[in-house]
C-alpha cells in the first residue's frame, strides 16, 4: 500500500502542469528575446459588424542587446470595409524599402525608399509599418491578455491552453472570454499560438501565429539600387 501511494505521488508530480500561468508566459517571452531571428506567418480575423482580416509573413532579425529589429522582410495583406492593402516592406537598420498597392513607380523600379527628408507622405507609411509590427512580432504575443484573470486550463506535453476574462485597452478592459493555446518546441520556443476573444471594438477576433527557424532564419537582402525609386519618383494614390 505504501509503495502504491509513493508511486501515485511520483506519477502525479510528473504529470502536474506549471501552476503559475503568468510565469509561463514570461518564461516564453524571455526565450523569445534570446533568439536573434525567426520566420513568421500570422493571420488575424475579426468577425462582426465590421469584419476585417490581416495576414503577415516573413523573416525578422533582432538585436538581442537592445531588442530593436535590425533586419526585416514582411509581406502583408489587409482587408477591411474601406478596401484592400497589399505591401512588402524590407528594413535593414534605418533603411526602409516598400512595395505598396498605393504606389505607382517608374517602369524599372520595384521598391520605394522611405526617406523622411522633405516628403510628408513617407511618415504616414512609416507609422503604419510600425503599428503593424505589433501584430506579428513574437515579443508582442501576450500583450493583450488580462494577466489578473488568466489561468492555465489544460497542459498536454508541449501544448498549453489558457483562459482569461478580457483584453486590456486604453487603460481599461474589454470584457469577454479569451482563449489562448500555445505550442512550444522542446527548447521552450513558441512555434504556434492561437488566440480567440473580444476585439477592442467588441467584435470577435481570432489570431493564429506560427513561428519557425528560431535563430536560423535567412538574412534579409537589400534591394539592388537600380530597382529602388526615390520618394520624388513615387505617385501615391489618395484614399
Amino acid at each position: 500500500m505504501r509503495l502504491a501511494l509513493s508511486l501515485l505521488l511520483v506519477l502525479t508530480g510528473c504529470a502536474a502542469a506549471p501552476a503559475d500561468p503568468v510565469a509561463l508566459l514570461d518564461q516564453w517571452l524571455d526565450t523569445i528575446r534570446e533568439q536573434e531571428s525567426v520566420r513568421f506567418n500570422v493571420e488575424i480575423k475579426v468577425e462582426g459588424n465590421d469584419p476585417r482580416r490581416r495576414t503577415f509573413a516573413g523573416v525578422l532579425h533582432v538585436n538581442t542587446n537592445g531588442g530593436a529589429v535590425t533586419q526585416q522582410d514582411v509581406t502583408a495583406h489587409l482587408r477591411q470595409r474601406y478596401g484592400v492593402t497589399d505591401y512588402r516592406a524590407v528594413s535593414l537598420d534605418q533603411d526602409v524599402y516598400l512595395q505598396h498597392n498605393d504606389f505607382t513607380l517608374p517602369p524599372d523600379k520595384t521598391f520605394a525608399r522611405l526617406e523622411t527628408q522633405g516628403t510628408l507622405w513617407v511618415w504616414h507609411y512609416l507609422t503604419n509599418l510600425s503599428l503593424a509590427e505589433t501584430d506579428y512580432h513574437p515579443g508582442n504575443l501576450f500583450r493583450d491578455l488580462d494577466r489578473d484573470t488568466i489561468r492555465l486550463v489544460s497542459h498536454d506535453d508541449n501544448r498549453y491552453e489558457f483562459s482569461a476574462g478580457g483584453v486590456p485597452h486604453s487603460g481599461s478592459y474589454v470584457r469577454g472570454d479569451v482563449r489562448l493555446v500555445v505550442v512550444v518546441d522542446d527548447e521552450g520556443r513558441v512555434v504556434r499560438a492561437e488566440r480567440s476573444g473580444p476585439s477592442v471594438d467588441r467584435q470577435q477576433e481570432r489570431g493564429v501565429a506560427e513561428y519557425s527557424q528560431w535563430g536560423t532564419a535567412p538574412d534579409v537582402l537589400r534591394p539592388v539600387d537600380q530597382s529602388v525609386a526615390k520618394p520624388a519618383e513615387v505617385v501615391v494614390r489618395e484614399r
